[in-house]
């Protein structure tokens, strides 16, 4: 997976050297519920947890400045704030300067809506013109007893058909 990455352009040598050095298991093949995680790992991808959290503010927070970070200054998220009903309804955070307003269903204040993270995800993709990158769902094999986090892949057009041809994976 480093080598692929790094022949599209997605990543440096110096990070896949760092990323497997920090695995045992760097050289094992892969599973295909394991792939997403590893996109995660060296950099490319982000992930939205399925189980219990401890603040949903905080979370939605953390998501969306990893999301920006990815795109090396192209997009900047400030001012996250969830509010409104039992849970927080609405997440509100200012892209760019720009106020974007969201609404979220949660039924609890331990998890995420992952339906409303797929629908404003795409708020953190770069202007059209300036990149063509965008944060694609990786659909992938989940285990039956295995997590259920979603991931996105930061990707151009190309660079995602290559991963689903390459890696099996589906990006939607």
């Amino acid at each position: 997976m480093g080598a692929l990455l790094t022949r599209m352009g997605m990543v440096s040598r110096e990070k896949v050297d760092t990323v497997l050095a920090g695995f045992a298991f760097a050289h094992a093949e892969l599973s295909p519920h394991e792939v997403p995680g590893a996109l995660e790992s060296f950099g490319v991808a982000i992930s939205a947890h399925a189980d219990d959290v401890d603040d949903l503010e905080e979370s939605y927070t953390g998501l969306l400045e990893e999301a920006a970070a990815l795109t090396e200054g192209a997009v900047t998220i400030t001012d996250v704030r969830l509010y409104g009903g039992e849970f927080g309804e609405t997440l509100e955070f200012t892209r760019n300067g720009v106020l974007i307003t969201h609404e979220t269903e949660h039924y609890s204040s331990d998890y995420l809506d992952q339906l409303a993270i797929m629908e404003f995800i795409g708020h953190v993709d770069p202007d059209p013109g300036d990149d063509a990158r965008r944060f694609r769902l990786v659909d992938f094999v989940h285990l039956r007893d295995g997590g259920y986090d979603s991931y996105y892949v930061f990707a151009t057009p190309e660079q995602a058909t290559v991963l689903e041809k390459e890696l099996g994976l589906e990006l939607r």
